[in-house]
């Protein structure tokens, strides 16, 4: 009956304390040392977050060089890829920190994860609308799409929300030129909408219209006329498609919340983040580009919310410099070892099971003592005689 409710009849606190030492040391080794999982296709990945790169300090330079100004309230990374807080081509309010968050040439990584995993590859054609609302993202996408070799078909909106390309003289077309001519992209946009409520810059004044005409026409972009914002859908739709020539269009890509695009805050509300295959529930109500494509089975990328990109893929949240190039979970991910992990636990329970359970350390001892008393009656047996009497030396 004593075996039922056993327990060791005496635990060594020394062997405990080494238990725990084993335990806390394999521990520190195992986060000391992490193994890193490379994300697939991250040659292209980093050529793709190397031009975004370039093609940002290529904007940042030719904003210079027209002697703008960067805020540090707003830019403080000095990037020149975050507008004003308002001037006469600001559509809508933003939020700054999904503007400073969307400075980073990383997104080009994301961008490549997203549109291989919609299935475009080199040579697919991919339609992209977007506006001048985040040209960080603009530049990544583009630099995404240089660097996989796809085909875009690109229909711009104009006005920008604040923080945005909203710089009358210097908008995303003019960024876009720059991209053009320094050889980081091969591609333009093909037309473009004056953008705003309506598409079509409803409730902006004269003034602010001309501006947005002015910035098309400098970019030598054909203008789509529209009346009404179901016929801007129509005629992009009809655009993507005759562009296309009849080859599939792989994936549909929105920057931004342009209205004919994604219908503003409750198109990108309805997509979310990143990848959309099928038209979402949220968005069965909706009439826009992305909901017409998603109807027909083509995947919609939405890169309009930076902040949750940003944390489904490992980026800093509104950081104060630009992340270095390859920096990210988009490039791989760094996780304890499993191994290494396996073989701890292994090691401390069969520690514990050898020290505890078995009471191998107080058998041990006893052993140990068991040895020593019976070397000193072994010595004694030396001095003395055959029938016990001692001997003399």
């Amino acid at each position: 009956m004593k075996r039922v409710y056993w327990r060791p009849q005496k635990i060594s606190m020394a062997a405990l304390f080494a238990i725990g030492l084993v335990a806390v040391g394999g521990t520190l080794l195992i986060e000391r040392f992490p193994v890193t999982s490379n994300a697939d296709d991250t040659q292209t990945k980093m050529v793709a977050a190397q031009l975004a790169a370039r093609g940002m300090n290529a904007i940042r330079e030719a904003r210079l060089a027209k002697g703008h100004q960067f805020d540090p309230r707003f830019d403080p990374s000095d990037s020149g890829m975050v507008g004003s807080a308002m001037s006469p081509v600001t559509s809508l309010p933003a939020h700054l920190d999904a503007k400073q968050t969307s400075v980073n040439p990383n997104f080009a990584a994301v961008a490549i994860e997203l549109l291989q995993q919609a299935g475009a590859g080199e040579g697919d054609v991919v339609a992209v609308g977007c506006t001048g609302s985040f040209p960080a993202l603009n530049t990544a996408l583009f630099a995404a799409v240089e660097a996989m070799g796809a085909e875009p078909v690109i229909i711009h909106s104009a006005a920008s929300s604040q923080f945005g390309a909203n710089e009358p003289d210097f908008m995303w077309l003019d960024m876009e030129r720059v991209l053009y001519d320094e050889g980081i992209i091969s591609f333009r946009s093909q037309a473009a909408t004056l953008g705003g409520f309506g598409d079509r810059a409803r409730g902006m004044s004269t003034e602010s219209k001309e501006l947005l005409h002015a910035a098309i026409e400098r970019g030598g972009i054909a203008m789509l006329q529209i009346d009404t914002l179901k016929q801007s859908i129509r005629r992009r739709m009809d655009a993507y498609h005759v562009a296309a020539a009849g080859r599939p269009i792989k994936a549909y890509v929105n920057v931004g919340g342009g209205a004919a695009s994604i219908h503003g805050d409750d198109g990108r509300a309805a997509f979310g983040g990143g990848l959309t295959i099928g038209l979402p529930a949220d968005a069965e109500s909706i009439d826009c580009v992305a909901a017409r494509f998603a109807r027909q089975g083509i995947p919609v990328v939405n890169l309009g919310n930076a902040v949750a990109l940003a944390n489904a893929f490992g980026l800093p949240i509104a950081s104060e410099v630009v992340p270095a190039v390859g920096s990210g979970e988009v490039f791989g991910q760094s996780r304890p070892s499993r191994i290494m992990a396996a073989v701890l636990l292994a090691l401390v329970l069969g520690l514990v099971r050898g020290y505890v359970w078995t009471d191998l350390w107080a058998r041990v001892q006893q052993r140990l003592k068991l040895l020593a008393t019976s070397g000193a009656e072994h010595e004694l047996q030396l001095h003395r005689g055959p029938k016990g009497a001692e001997l003399m030396v």
